[in-house]
């Protein structure tokens, strides 16, 4: 496929400069090559991204309403359109009215889709312009850039890759001898390095994380650190003239690479006459030291984010709001007999060196997860953080679905969920992904404890950052021709999210609450102004405090800070 957007790429090329009387160069060339490309590279989550951005670009009241309408019509009718093509497989009298009722529905959705799409463009004809899905030039692309700021796009092909890189004021590209198949298999090869002892799986919930003595078992230790070099040298180190120049890189990436957190990349190869296995994991030249990284869906996002009001009305919104620590397991069965659940849980779960917000394979049922102590004290250090006072925290029976769907988080700046994230099949008989919160004492369609990935979608946010402290709220497995960020990252990029604190597999307890609460506290030196760099450089930051932090060494291994990355404006 990109083999024929190449060709067409080089034809418009070719075209435009022979009716322009220039020379065909190959910077030309590149630039049309780079349009092109953004065509072939499109996704559900970078869909949901560019209209939830637009809705927060809105000027008016009126206008994010009709925005909102209109997306919502949209779902809607991708609903009608699956049920009608279910219900045409039925036969009887039966099967054909309940055909004929979903066409009539379908098109008095249609209808109503129109004449949204026609107010729109009569009353808000900007609008029309700031999302249309227009491929971004070189020269839109740098004009958004922020100095010390860098945007990567990588297309990945049956046979090859396709990198370009862009800075304020240069450009350059390149082509990798990697195609879908080999980076697919590098990429599972990374990620089950990361596999702790004794698993069957990349990512287990195990009581064995880390030994006694604070370090990882040898078998954790075996990153595959050489492939994470060479894999950088192949990729990224080509587009070192731009590169080398930012301390914020914006990644935009599909396929295989998607579910890669370019953060453990090795920059450079182990020092002369000296293998990987001599050099300490905190010692490793990993790409987060060089520079702070985000994630966008696709190029296009880029513009309705830097053309939003990033500052308008900060001081008028609410500060945080955090959901957590919901009642689960031994915690729950106590709370709703009367005994003690702090004590019981701790006594439960006192074997356990370190929590993690993955899912037991054994467990059947959501009130039979695990509980999550530390999620209690990351909300809390959360509140500390932000100023703001602790009726603002949903935790323990408050923790609830119910609550989730009563909260008004139109104000809020920054919101965060610390509790098990669950992928599709997580439990027997989920079928998307969700959020766990204390279960009901009767399941209703209001409230069975899981706030999935489509009520998600329906909640009102307008939120600067989103923390999903979860396990696998990214949603990509690396599996080729999987969508990367889907499920809940998609959802609540849908629901109004600028920017989200996502995870790329099974998190460790205690390292999701010190980077989150670390990333809070820089993000809001300066009271709240991002003097230091905004959401990625705050990441990145967290990320070496954790990494450096002499009295945990083991949290120096990428399995236990690598999974977090920012999704959406990290600037």
């Amino acid at each position: 496929m990109l083999r024929l957007f190449a060709l067409l790429s080089f034809l418009s090329a070719w075209c435009g400069c022979a009716f322009a009387n220039a020379p065909l160069t190959p910077e030309i060339l590149r630039d049309q090559a780079f349009v092109t490309a953004q065509r072939a590279d499109t996704s559900v989550a970078g869909d949901a991204l560019q209209k939830a951005l637009a809705r927060l670009a809105a000027k008016t009241p009126l206008l994010s309403a009709l925005v909102r309408l209109q997306q919502d019509e949209e779902e809607n009718i991708a609903r009608l359109r699956a049920a009608f093509f279910a219900a045409t497989e039925g036969t009887g009298v039966d099967a054909e009215a309940e055909v004929e009722r979903l066409e009539q529905q379908l098109e008095q959705a249609k209808a109503r889709l129109a004449a949204l799409g026609e107010r729109l463009a009569r009353d808000f004809p900007a609008y029309a312009d700031l999302v249309a899905n227009r491929p971004l030039t070189r020269a839109d692309v740098q004009e958004f850039l922020k100095p010390g700021e860098a945007l990567v796009l990588i297309i990945t092909d049956i046979d090859e890759s396709y990198l370009w890189a862009i800075g304020p004021n240069e450009a350059t590209w390149h082509r990798a001898s990697l195609g879908t198949n080999t980076l697919a298999q590098r990429v599972k090869t990374l990620r089950q390095s990361l596999a702790l002892p004794g698993s069957t799986a990349s990512f287990e919930r195990g009581a064995d994380a880390m030994d006694d003595e604070g370090e990882a078992p040898p078998a954790a230790r075996q990153f595959d650190r050489a492939l994470a070099h060479e894999l950088y040298r192949e990729l990224l180190a080509p587009l070192a003239p731009v590169l080398d120049k930012a301390n914020h890189v914006m990644m935009v990436r599909s396929g295989p690479l998607a579910s890669l957190p370019f953060a453990m990349l090795v920059t450079d190869p182990p020092p002369a006459n000296a293998e990987w296995a001599d050099v300490p994991l905190e010692k490793t030249p990993w790409l987060i030291r060089k520079q702070a990284l985000s994630t966008l869906p696709v190029i296009t996002s880029l513009r309705i984010m830097r053309q939003g009001d990033e500052a308008a009305a900060v001081a008028q919104r609410e500060p945080f709001v955090g959901f957590g620590d919901p009642l689960l397991g031994s915690a729950l069965a106590a709370a709703r007999s009367g005994e003690d659940a702090v004590e019981v849980a701790q006594a439960t779960n006192a074997e356990q060196a370190v929590y993690t917000r993955g899912v037991f394979d054994n467990i059947m049922a959501v009130a039979q997860l695990a509980p999550l102590p530390n999620t209690r004290r990351e909300l809390l250090a959360l509140a500390e953080v932000t100023g703001v006072s602790q009726d603002r925290l949903f935790m323990g029976e408050q923790a609830s679905e119910t609550q989730v769907k009563a909260t008004d988080f139109s104000r809020a700046r920054i919101i965060a969920f610390a509790t098990h994230g669950l992928l599709a099949g997580g439990i027997a008989g989920l079928e998307e992904p969700a959020l766990v919160f204390t279960p009901p004492q009767e399941p209703t369609a209001l409230d069975d404890g899981l706030l999935t990935a489509s009520e998600a979608a329906a909640l009102n946010l307008s939120a600067d950052l989103v923390i999903l402290s979860a396990c696998d709220t990214a949603g990509s497995d690396g599996t080729p021709g999987a969508e990367g960020l889907t499920g809940l990252a998609r959802s609540f990029l849908y629901a109004g999210a600028k920017a989200l604190l996502v995870s790329h597999w099974p998190v460790d307890d205690y390292a999701a609450s010190a980077l989150t609460t670390r990333l809070i506290e820089r993000m809001n030196v300066g009271n709240g102004s991002n003097t230091l760099g905004g959401r990625a450089a705050a990441l990145r930051h967290s990320i070496l405090a954790l990494m450096e932090d002499p009295k945990a060494r083991n949290r120096a291994h990428p399995r236990i800070w690598a999974p977090f990355v920012v999704v959406g404006e990290g600037g």
